[in-house]
């Protein structure tokens, strides 16, 4: 049941970290009965509280309907309100998105905007009071939503129906505090409990004619099937809300589980972040661990597959996402951040020409050399092509690296190398390699590897020409 003393109770066991009387809280009220409830409780608890309504513009003079009935509201209960009134239609055909996500973006974007500016301003008129306190601290903003737990029991099953990890099996967070801090503290009642709330307190509301249409996923599993699906198991939406809990607690020690193996396969290697294929393959097949590791780098879930076949596929193989690359190289899955300044780009044999940030590399097969012909620019390499693993590898150095300068005999440490050239930070950090498997086969522009130089007898030989930009 819900009341102002179930409420308070609820609210103290869920968000300690949040006290009522000394936070701010943006109420998001679109007028319909659960965020006016919501409302309602948070100004009869004393709470200072802010109401942001968003008119998207889709439903005509309905829209026009809800916003005034929440000016209305806000006027009759003395609650500061803010307002946005947005084109929503022409937002989703500008951005190319659905009309619920356009909608989405713009209020909470809209919603964190205002977080912002009452943030400095309540923190601004407080300094004099914070000023005498011995540990002073902040007012925290809180955004509060009404999401109830039939709208958790919808999302439980949007999810499922969609296909999901164990993650969306837990349906909306109670508590966020990422790039919005959000708390959502109706989520353990029903629809049933909040409206029986408002009609002992008299509350009037207006109705969405939007949320009695089953065009959208959502109405329709409200609508259709959940309606059904409580014939036959009363309790389903308690139920389903009971097992989200349960996977919460569930997901945690899955991800405490997940996370420590890849703790232990993750390493840096040649300066890139890598896993073996041998420890990534103990659990080959296994989607979990597979999604808890690629989720972070930009992958989504119907390219896991995709990404465990780089496993067993050839060298040089790979997988992109907007922000990182996949790859295979010798026994390693590399983890490379397109992002980031420096240079990682596979070779295939047929390529004559490669271009980079800081140049290109011009490639030429060359049958029976004469070694008199060997220019002497640094900028021109000969190498044994018969010793040559392809694909090659450009990539820019790493402080690990080290190989065997052509003339001197025995392996050196490649930082130390580069200090004889006394090069600027700028020219050092630059520096390219060109790999075979996981020998350095030419430090661009600089000296060649003695276990690729070419012999009096080497049959086939690969000539390679650096053209620097600017």
């Amino acid at each position: 049941m819900l009341t102002l003393e179930t409420f308070k109770l609820d609210w103290d066991k869920l968000f300690p970290d949040v006290r009522l009387r000394r936070s701010h809280f943006v109420l998001a009220v679109s007028g319909g009965v659960d965020s006016i409830v919501l409302a309602h409780i948070m100004h009869s608890l004393h709470a200072k509280c802010t109401i942001a309504h968003v008119n998207f513009q889709l439903r005509a003079e309905e829209s026009k309907r809800d916003e005034q009935f929440v000016r209305d509201f806000a006027l009759q209960y003395n609650i500061p309100i803010q307002v946005q009134v947005v084109d929503t239609e022409k937002y989703a055909t500008t951005y190319k998105m659905g009309i619920q996500e356009a909608a989405r973006e713009i209020r909470y974007a809209w919603f964190g905007k205002i977080m912002q500016e009452l943030s400095a301003d309540v923190n601004k008129n407080s300094e004099d009071q914070q000023l005498n306190a011995l540990s002073p601290k902040p007012i925290p903003v809180v955004l509060l939503t009404a999401h109830h737990a039939n709208d958790q029991a919808e999302t439980i099953l949007m999810h499922l129906f969609r296909g999901t990890g164990i993650h969306g099996l837990t349906g909306i967070p109670m508590r966020r505090k990422d790039v919005l801090n959000i708390a959502r503290p109706l989520l353990n009642f029903t629809k049933e409990e909040i409206k029986a709330y408002a009609k002992a307190n008299g509350l009037i509301y207006v109705e969405d004619s939007s949320n009695k249409k089953d065009n959208y996923s959502r109405n329709f599993i409200r609508n259709v099937i959940m309606p059904q699906v409580t014939e036959m198991y009363p309790n389903a939406n308690e139920n389903i809300v009971a097992t989200a809990q349960r996977l919460k607690e569930a997901e945690q020690i899955v991800l405490a589980t997940v996370n420590d193996f890849w703790n232990r396969g993750l390493k840096i290697k040649k300066g890139m972040l890598s896993v073996s294929i041998a420890h990534w393959q103990k659990v080959l097949g296994n989607y979990t661990y597979t999604w808890e590791l690629i989720k972070g780098y930009g992958f989504n879930a119907s390219q896991i597959e995709e990404v465990q076949k780089i496993l067993t596929a050839s060298n040089g193989a790979y997988i992109a996402s907007n922000t990182h690359q996949l790859m295979k190289w010798g026994d390693q899955i590399q983890i490379i951040d397109k992002q980031e300044g420096g240079a990682y780009l596979v070779i295939e044999q047929m390529a004559p020409i490669v271009e980079t940030k800081y140049g290109k590399l011009h490639f030429e097969l060359l049958e029976q050399f004469d070694m008199e012909h060997i220019s002497k620019d640094t900028n021109t390499a000969y190498l044994d092509a018969h010793k040559l693993t392809w694909p090659l590898l450009l990539r820019t150095w790493s402080s690990s690296d080290y190989f065997y300068p052509f003339g001197l005999g025995k392996k050196k440490k490649l930082n130390h190398f580069l200090s004889n050239f006394k090069l600027s930070p700028t020219q050092k950090n630059r520096t390219l390699v060109l790999c075979s498997g996981d020998k350095i086969g030419w430090v661009v522009g600089k000296r060649i590897d003695d276990r690729f130089k070419l012999k009096s007898n080497t049959p086939l030989t690969l000539k390679i020409s650096w053209q620097e930009l600017g």
